[in-house]
């Protein structure tokens, strides 16, 4: 979650009002059956019709319990103040048919058997007082108290001192939420933290023409992987049964992008766990169902172990004839030296790119070694922030802020985005060409002296490239004095050649000393350098760019 800096006072927060969540929840409940009513089931639009007759108090109890987790709650849990008489709100939401209830004193409309009593709605004392039976083993765990339950359902009503209810239709609430937000990860709180400053978005347009799903297969499509990846998740990752299970039951490939690209991740990961099991046959029968990498590797590296020369070859060319991404072109040349190897050839190694080394002994005992190196150049007249992957991050997303937010059809649907649907994919900079073309000729022409306005003008607002909490205006100002515009100009490009790629790897420290600067890379003992760390020393040294990896205690 990305969260801005408004500090939360108590007078934002009496300003919230006591059905705050029931308007958020009506919201939904609009935008559901204003640009989605030919995607809702006859079930949901009968659900909603109804939610619509009830009364405010039965309304909000019916969001409070479709807010909270599970779908089974006992009333004496239930005390909010907006619903002065829960007993009435209860029975309403009861004969209309939203849940189920049981009464000690009246007759019960729904079954609910010893083990889900037991498993969902009793705490240990209260389990052993209902089942006398259990007394004997009053030194057991809950957990295996309820081994010793049935399934048989429960009828003694009048032995507890609540009603048991059971909310019958709780995945209409998953639908509604997935319509609104189009992601299984956002939920009402998202319009709270919204509400209280915690999250502040860029007033961005909305998308016009185009829906985010066009039919009501993308969305069970996307809520069964997101089923899936819990189950996953929670699960035995070492049983390969296990595991088959769950990737038979990932839905086939749909024409939505946005869910396939999930669908590829999910069967990238639990294929992987295959072949950690040397389940390998089935390893390479899924990775070939995945179009995203790092499948094509693992692929590669598979028939590599397997001995399977051929294939691999084949797996490797493909690669690097048409790459995902820098990172996947990367592997294939690594992958491909290998395989010539592998057939008797002489390889040279790859020369890795050079850079400057310093070797310190500092005292660690008391600090984390970024903090004693960045200390160490401070005792040396420097200005050094420990600022890793946001300093530069955060450069490009101000100077691009327009292009980040541009009005790109699609590319936002909802207030509540920090990042457009698009940003990863790759046609996200050609879509955006023009733009970007301006940015760059604002630059060369002005400089980057209006990122100081951009900063305060935007500060606080989810930008995915902008962290506040990491990016103090300081550390623009001094990067003003002494980084070249050119320089920035070539550095950003590098990031819009992959912008998820190049999101991550940059040195930890970046100091200042008048009109120079230098980056330095800090390894503690026993640390390497990445991948994705010499991935920006090589850009480094093609561009001349002060940098030194600074060895402590080595």
């Amino acid at each position: 979650m990305y969260q801005a800096t408004s500090p939360l006072t108590t007078e934002t927060t009496l300003q919230l009002s006591p059905t705050y969540y029931l308007d958020n929840f009506n919201r939904l409940v609009e935008h559901a059956q204003t640009l989605y009513p030919d995607l809702l089931s006859d079930d949901e639009c009968r659900w909603l019709s109804a939610y619509k007759r009830l009364s405010v108090s039965s309304q909000c109890l019916m969001v409070r319990l479709l807010s909270r987790k599970g779908r089974w709650f006992r009333s004496d849990k239930l005390n909010y103040i907006e619903i002065p008489d829960l007993k009435t709100a209860l029975q309403e939401l009861s004969s209309s048919g939203f849940i189920g209830l049981s009464h000690p004193e009246e007759q019960h409309d729904f079954v609910i058997n010893e083990i889900q009593l037991g498993l969902h709605l009793l705490t240990k004392p209260e389990l052993l007082n209902v089942f006398p039976a259990l007394k004997s083993r009053r030194t057991a765990k809950k957990d295996d108290l309820l081994l010793l339950l049935d399934q048989q359902p429960f009828d003694q009503f009048q032995n507890l001192t609540f009603d048991c209810i059971y909310v019958i239709e709780s995945q209409v609430i998953d639908v509604l939420l997935l319509l609104f937000f189009a992601n299984t990860y956002q939920d009402l709180s998202q319009f709270v933290l919204s509400d209280l400053g915690l999250n502040t978005f860029e007033n961005y347009p909305l998308s016009k023409q185009r829906r985010f799903f066009t039919s009501r297969d993308q969305l069970n499509q996307l809520l069964q992987i997101r089923d899936i990846q819990r189950l996953y998740s929670e699960g035995d990752r070492k049983d390969g049964e296990f595991l088959e299970l769950l990737l038979n039951a990932i839905p086939e490939e749909s024409e939505h992008r946005s869910i396939g690209r999930k669908r590829s991740r999910l069967i990238n990961d639990i294929a992987r766990d295959l072949e950690r099991l040397n389940l390998n046959d089935q390893a390479i029968f899924w990775f070939r169902q995945s179009t995203l990498p790092p499948s094509r590797e693992r692929l590669a590296r598979i028939y590599d172990k397997q001995g399977t020369l051929d294939l691999m070859r084949d797996t490797v060319t493909q690669m690097k004839a048409a790459p995902s991404d820098v990172s996947e072109l990367e592997v294939a040349i690594k992958l491909e030296d290998r395989l010539l190897r592998k057939q008797g050839h002489k390889v040279s190694r790859t020369i890795k790119p050079s850079c400057k080394e310093l070797k310190l002994e500092l005292d660690l005992s008391q600090t984390r070694v970024e903090l004693a190196v960045k200390q160490h150049f401070e005792n040396q007249g420097w200005d050094v922030y420990f600022s890793e992957n946001s300093f530069l991050c955060g450069l490009f997303g101000l100077a691009f802020w327009d292009v980040i937010f541009a009005d790109v059809e699609g590319a936002f649907i909802n207030r509540y985005q920090h990042r457009p649907l698009d940003l990863y994919h790759s046609d996200f900079v050609d879509k955006r060409a023009e733009q970007i073309k301006t940015v760059f000729q604002m630059i060369s022409k002005h400089g980057l002296n209006h990122l100081l306005n951009t900063y305060d003008e935007k500060q606080g607002i989810a930008n995915p490239f902008v962290h506040w909490n990491y990016f103090p205006k300081a550390l623009i100002e001094h990067s003003l004095a002494s980084i070249p515009n050119a320089l920035v100009i070539d550095l950003f490009k590098v990031i819009l050649s992959d912008l998820k790629l190049f999101r991550t790897g940059m040195p930890d420290l970046i100091a200042f000393k008048g009109d120079e600067f230098h980056w330095i890379e800090v390894k503690g003992p026993g640390d390497k350098l990445q991948d994705n760390q010499w991935r920006w020393i090589k850009e480094f040294e093609r561009l001349s760019v002060p940098f030194s990896v600074c060895y402590v205690n080595q």
